[in-house]
């Protein structure tokens, strides 16, 4: 059966004519290249060219990369990268990956050599003596590292010694030198580069292959007359595999669409690389946990990923750790991965229509710019008009350009970005009318009055009640942690209304005026030391009719709009405290940079720093494809970079204190700095759902792993 292109399954590649590649490569893959067919190369005790080798070859896979005038097809990296992942996510024997590389390293520096490799004769890489490298036993030409340069050899020209493999169905082999070749001048660094991004490429459809494969089980294994993946333990383990599975995917789409001629292809292939090969490593061994005695049989096909992510993190090149220290390297020298988002031409047309639109606005006193942002639809252009500007994707991007070119910066709503969509929604007009225009334009403040002393991540345990009196509700409960309470005039609130009803069932959403007689708000200081939560006691206090929010025992649809909206807003990179070039000053300054320990770790957060702007811009991508295209739709970006983002975040804090040393307990100037952002930052995995829940939502609405009961 066909495995769908979604979920876990769905290639990296977002371009519509690149996932009918992919979808072609995965197709006949899977007919050729069956679960049963690696393990009949994995018990032969010969390595053997695939019987299917010439049919591959005719495909012209090996020349996606290469130009067309030496031969190829032209299509680039991505096209490539595309059909490795597919090979990866098969685990499929033969010299597949080091013949594509051979390929294109030919194809674009030494076309005249290159035409037998196109035509199919496999071929390997040779980047060190006497290391052992993939594919070797079974090549008939070999590009070598000769000296300070690269050469061509035949298969008369080396002394090949095939060896025994973890991977039994790509086996290792050593190459010596015995003759001469032909000089391929290729520019230093990118035949590693090159290796390093279709190792990256195989490592995503590894990972890929063991993410679906693990959820599927979760969701079908009975224990304890229970589906396992009802249990959080193993729900959260599938999630985080879901999250190391998308940021490497991130980053190695990234290098894939740059690709060699690009002057920042150097440092995306080596954040690829610091992440893509540990995360096929890692899922590969939480499969088999999740698989528990199953996954470890021979009889199940989890060791044969396992197997593949040993050999490409320890085959060729520096490995993990080496590629997070040329990571760093890199950005210690200057180097930044510019993330830079291309629109489409119709970009140009709509430019010019908001342009005109925005010039009154430009020309006007700054004192007047809210109200007519507000006024205009600019503040949140996406909102339905009158309240925004129903503006699609593209109009957005354009928006954001054109307001940053003049000057202008939109005022942030806070709490009031969360509330007005619930109203948009759920309320009525004269709702609307009273409260959206006024909040927008700074008149009115607001705070949000869900989290209560026993009902946090599990709101819809709350016990705030709200019982009727002539003309409306009268509240009485208590709420916490409460941003803003002292300062707004209104809040929105939940409250039971129905205390018999199923839990979900018997809520109301309420506005309320915080200068309501019975509303009491006390300060509620934060291990930080400031206040900027509170507790808010109800006591009686009457709200009319007026001011119920959708309907009556309707209030957790407001709620879910709500908190769906301040999610989003948590997932855009929300920070406390210095950032990740903080922590590369600091490490550079102190001399610690030279560390190899220290060296690892800035390295993998700049690569995980990296990735995760990434994901945002495949997120932008997903959009302005619209739902109807092959890459529209939500993509998982979104969710991941909320849970992968606040952790990663709190451990930049982390990293900035080691660095500091004892400096970080004197609360002043940079110890004041760094552990400030670090008490700070734990707020992080709380609000918004804290990570726990945000691994539970990733499981359920990604996965497909079923809820608790």
């Amino acid at each position: 059966m066909t495995t769908p292109l979604q979920g876990p399954t769905a290639p990296s590649v977002l371009d519509p004519d690149l996932v009918e590649l992919a979808g072609v490569a995965r197709r006949w893959l899977e007919a050729r290249v069956p679960p049963e067919a690696v393990r009949a190369a994995v018990e032969e005790s010969d390595e053997t060219l695939p019987s299917w080798w010439a049919e591959l070859a005719d495909l012209g896979w090996a020349g996606l990369a290469v130009p067309v005038e030496a031969g190829g097809q032209g299509a680039g990296t991505e096209a490539l990268a595309a059909v490795v992942e597919e090979w990866g996510r098969a685990a499929a024997p033969g010299p597949f990956p080091g013949t594509v590389l051979v390929a294109t390293v030919l194809g674009r520096h030494a076309p005249h050599l290159a035409e037998p490799v196109l035509a199919g004769a496999p071929a390997a890489v040779v980047a060190a003596a006497d290391l052992p490298i993939d594919g070797g036993g079974l090549a008939e030409w070999f590009l070598c590292r000769v000296g300070a340069g690269w050469q061509l050899l035949a298969r008369d020209a080396v002394d090949v010694e095939s060896l025994p493999g973890a991977d039994g169905a790509r086996r290792p082999a050593t190459v010596r030198i015995v003759g001469a070749g032909e000089p391929v001048p290729v520019p230093d660094g990118e035949v590693d580069q090159l290796a390093a991004l279709l190792a990256c490429a195989e490592a995503v459809g590894v990972a890929s292959w063991c993410v679906h494969t693990a959820a599927e089980h979760a969701r079908d294994r009975i224990q304890f007359g229970r589906p396992i993946g009802q249990f959080q333990a193993v729900k959260h383990r599938c999630a985080d595999m879901l999250c190391r599975l998308e940021v490497a995917r991130a980053a190695t789409w990234d290098a894939s669409v740059l690709g060699p001629d690009d002057p920042q292809f150097p440092l995306a292939v080596a954040t690829a690389a610091a992440l893509a090969l540990d995360a096929a490593f890692s899922c590969a061994k939480d499969a088999i946990q999740v698989l528990g005695g199953i996954g470890y049989t021979w009889e199940h096909d989890a060791h044969l990923y396992l197997r593949r992510a040993v050999s490409l993190r320890h085959l060729d090149g520096p490995g993990s750790a080496g590629w997070r220290a040329q990571v760093v390297e890199r950005a210690v020298a200057g180097e930044r991965r510019e993330v830079v988002l291309d629109l489409p031409d119709e970009a140009d047309s709509v430019r010019a229509a908001v342009r005109d639109e925005l010039a009154p606005l430009t020309q006007a006193p700054k004192d007047q710019w809210r109200s007519l942002l507000a006024d205009g639809g600019w503040i949140a252009p996406h909102w339905p008009e009158p309240y925004g500007r129903a503006a699609g994707p593209l109009e957005q991007l354009v928006i954001d350009e054109e307001l940053r070119a003049a000057g202008i910066r939109r005022p942030h709503l806070q709490v009031a970005g969360w509330v007005l969509p619930t109203l948009i929604a759920h309320g009525t007009d004269a709702q609307r009318e009273q409260f959206v225009g006024p909040s927008l334009r700074g008149e009115l403040t607001w705070c949000q009055l869900f989290s209560e002393p026993g009902a946090g991540s599990d709101l819809a345990a709350l016990s705030t009640r709200a019982e009727r009196v002539p003309g409306g509700w009268s509240l009485t409960g208590q709420k916490v942690w409460t941003t803003m309470a002292r300062e707004s005039q209104w809040g929105i609130c939940l409250a039971r209304t129905d205390p018999d009803a199923p839990k979900h069932d018997g809520i109301t959403c309420f506005l309320v005026d915080m200068s309501t007689p019975g509303i009491d708000v006390r300060p509620l200081r934060e291990l930080t030391g400031f206040a900027l939560f509170n507790e808010v006691f109800l006591d009686g206090v009457v709200v009319p009719d007026e001011l119920v929010v959708g309907e009556v025992g309707g209030g957790w649809q407001c709620a879910r709009t709500t908190l769906e909206n301040e999610r989003v807003s948590m997932s855009s990179g929300s920070s406390f405290g210095p950032g990740i070039q903080s922590v590369l000053d600091l490490a550079a300054r102190g001399g610690r940079i030279a560390d190899p320990l220290v060296r690892d770790e800035v390295g993998g957060l700049l690569a995980t720093s990296s990735a995760l702007a990434v994901t945002g811009l495949r997120s932008t991508l997903r959009a302005l494809a619209g739902a109807g295209g092959a890459s529209g739709g939500p993509g998982p970006e979104a969710s991941v970079r909320k849970l992968v983002g606040v952790e990663h975040e709190q451990r930049v804090q982390e990293v900035g204190m080691e660095l500091l040393g004892p400096w970080a307990v004197v609360d002043r100037d940079e110890g004041a700095r760094w552990f400030g952002g670090f008490l700070g930052n734990r707020a992080l995995s709380i609000a918004g759902g804290t990570s726990e829940i945000q691994r539970n939502v990733v499981a359920e609405r990604l996965l497909g792993l079923p809820r608790d009961p």
